[in-house]
């Protein structure tokens, strides 16, 4: 019988987890600056592996329009984040600092800031709480 009721209480443990072994997703809120962050960042990275500056500009202003739209979503009322929206605005300067480079060198160091301002980004958004 004691073998019953241990098979039983074993077979009810696995059947209903209790509800604090079952993990939930928490959201910050800042999803879509993150998505945007992540976007960002792929663009300028095309960017920086482009063979001449005429192939990067493309990138580099998809890259731009995307970190804009970071910082817009940064601050939105579900979002809040400050830090993420600065971080934004600094990989959008970077990435139009680089679009005004007159040699491919100096516009892939200012695309290797934008590419690290995005991944900043990506640090503080998730566990914003400005």
């Amino acid at each position: 019988m004691k073998q019953l009721i241990t098979k039983g209480y074993l077979f009810c443990m696995f059947l209903f987890p209790s509800q604090s072994s079952i993990s939930t997703p928490t959201f910050s809120g800042c999803e879509m600056t993150i998505s945007y962050s992540e976007m960002a960042f792929a663009s300028f990275k095309k960017a920086h592996q482009a063979a001449t500056l005429e192939a990067a500009i493309p990138f580099l202003k998809e890259g731009n329009n995307q970190a804009k739209e970071a910082a817009a979503y940064s601050v939105s009322s579900s979002c809040g984040c400050s830090s993420a929206e600065t971080y934004a605005l600094s990989a959008f300067a970077f990435g139009t600092k680089a679009l005004k480079a007159d040699d491919l060198d100096k516009a892939r160091k200012l695309i290797k800031k934008a590419m690290n301002m995005s991944l900043d980004i990506l640090t503080v958004a998730p566990n914003c709480k400005d």
